[in-house]
């Protein structure tokens, strides 16, 4: 190669990496975001990007000069060692519009990803497809993407971060995605501001239409909540972690670490942690601490529907999906956002063969009109087709409360896991011991000359009939374990089923 076609090539990337420019780039500092490339810099092991169609511009008369890498970032790097696919956009560029060449980098990275089997990631911050290269007929070719993260679901993981306004495609690629972080300066939704003002005269904001915290508390679109670009970059490192590079290989195993409740004072704090008294709330954040290896749980959607915990840890070396009630909220009773959030995780992790362990001290599924509203009967179904089919090895522990249909769609004796065992002070029962005393008992109760004395003496001995000790002498559950033995039975439980799934599975995953 000549001098000449060796400086042209060295200016025209150098070009490209300027993207927007050193002005734009300024403004985005100032509102506390990075740039594409920045964005990729955090995220993949130092040095080892590896980018294509860099020398990509739009086509269209008037934009090719003002294009540079048509404002998308592509190529491939690693996260601790291991390969995975990324494309970062770049709000500098025609405000992140999205382009017809940025369109085909992308489809031609999520090509790679699925033929490579490797993880897929978009660092988003785009705004709708431009218009100038998208009206007219070429609108008839749109929706690729639909199809394309389709045969990625269930095959790689598919991971998208949310940080500045992504309303349109960018929000549609998030609700396709296995995993998904938004910072306070993302938005998402259908359409934003200005389409809304055009389409139905409606004057709002992108905070009002979706906003961080509106998408990650309340409807539950986003898995975790990042307050920097580099929280949310941060989070997906850590998540990936915990997955394999597609649905071919099992999660990643490393050497065991000691978990807080090993310690003398680990174990009195596991025996003291859970009242007998059925009623007084108990934090099980500090259970799953003592119990996960270096007490460390990677949360999933924390804050959307927190009577219900789902997270990642790692328990003897292996990744587990944890699924535990929270007795704080709701009493760790399970609602429509409880149900909608532990179907998606049971679906994500039986895709890439994530053990699921649960830990139930549920009074059941809440009860109502206004539940009925949110359509619980279809949303329970469908948690339970999802547990039922899991095909990942099952560990259930009874801690309390197994009430109903809330202790069969948490791992119940029927959804068969491979190891189901009770602590002592569990009970199980078909409706809450009181709601069942009062449907049976309540005519029997009411003639009584001591109605209190009565109802007291029902339910101590119906007690007695839903004890853990009975379920175990029935063969209904496995053993009563003594609390402090219950790490040891889930890495016995892991140990005995760590060769049984068989790579190549592929679940879909529905949004």
């Amino acid at each position: 190669m000549d001098k000449a076609t060796e400086e042209e090539l060295a200016e025209r990337r150098r070009v490209a990496r300027l993207m927007g420019g050193p002005e734009a780039l300024e403004r985005l500092h100032a509102a506390g975001k990075r740039s594409a490339r920045e964005r990729i810099d955090l995220l993949l092991d130092e040095g080892s990007f590896q980018e294509i169609g860099i020398q990509g511009r739009s086509q269209h008369p008037g934009l090719r000069d003002r294009t540079p890498a048509d404002g998308l970032v592509a190529g491939s790097g690693r996260i601790d060692g291991r390969i995975v696919y990324v494309v970062s956009e770049d709000a500098t560029v025609l405000a992140g519009t999205r382009g017809r060449v940025a369109e085909a980098k992308i489809a031609r990275i999520r090509e790679l990803a699925l033929a490579h089997r490797k993880p897929f990631i978009a660092l988003q911050e785009a705004g709708a497809g431009r218009f100038q290269e998208s009206n007219g007929a070429v609108a008839a070719g749109m929706g690729v993407r639909f199809r394309e993260h389709f045969l990625l679901s269930g095959v790689v993981p598919q991971v998208a971060g949310l940080m500045g306004a992504c309303f349109g495609g960018p929000s549609f690629t998030a609700a396709q995605s296995d995993f998904v972080t938004i910072t306070r300066t993302g938005f998402m939704g259908m359409s934003g501001p200005a389409v809304v003002r055009v389409g139905i005269g409606l004057d709002v904001s992108a905070e009002e239409i979706g906003g961080a915290d509106k998408v990650a508390t309340e409807r539950g679109l986003a898995d975790h909540l990042g307050e920097t670009d580099a929280d949310s970059i941060a989070a997906i490192r850590e998540v990936l972690s915990y997955f394999p590079s597609s649905s071919d290989e099992y999660p990643p195993v490393r050497p065991p670490s000691p978990a807080p409740g090993d310690t003398e004072e680990g174990q009195r704090e596991i025996t003291a942690l859970v009242s007998d008294n059925h009623r007084r709330a108990y934090d099980m954040r500090k259970l799953l601490r003592l119990i996960v290896d270096d007490g460390k749980l990677t949360p999933y959607k924390e804050s959307y529907g927190p009577n219900l915990i789902t997270a990642w840890a790692r328990i003897g070396g292996r990744a587990v999906g944890l699924v535990a009630n929270q007795p704080m909220q709701l009493a760790g009773a399970l609602d429509e956002k409880a149900a909608v959030k532990a179907r998606r995780f049971i679906d994500v992790c039986d895709a890439f063969h994530i053990p699921i362990v649960s830990l139930i001290d549920c009074p059941g599924f809440l009860v109502g009109p206004d539940i009925e509203d949110r359509r619980m009967v279809v949303l329970a179904s469908q948690l339970l087709n999802s547990i039922v089919s899991a095909t990942v090895p099952k560990v259930t522990i009874i801690l309390r409360k197994a009430i109903g249909l809330a202790y069969i769609a948490l791992g119940g004796k029927s959804t068969k896991p491979d190891r189901i065992v009770a602590w002592p002070t569990a009970r199980f029962d078909v409706m809450g011991t009181a709601a069942g005393v009062e449907l049976v008992h309540g005519k029997e109760i009411a003639k009584a000359s001591d109605p209190v004395a009565k109802r007291a003496e029902i339910l101590k001995k119906v007690e007695a009939e839903s004890s853990a000790y009975l379920a175990a002498e029935m063969a209904l559950i496995d053993d009563v374990i003594h609390p402090t033995e219950t790490r040891q039975v889930i890495i016995h439980a892991l140990d005995c089923t760590a060769d049984r799934v068989v790579p190549g599975f592929k679940r879909r995953i529905m949004p």
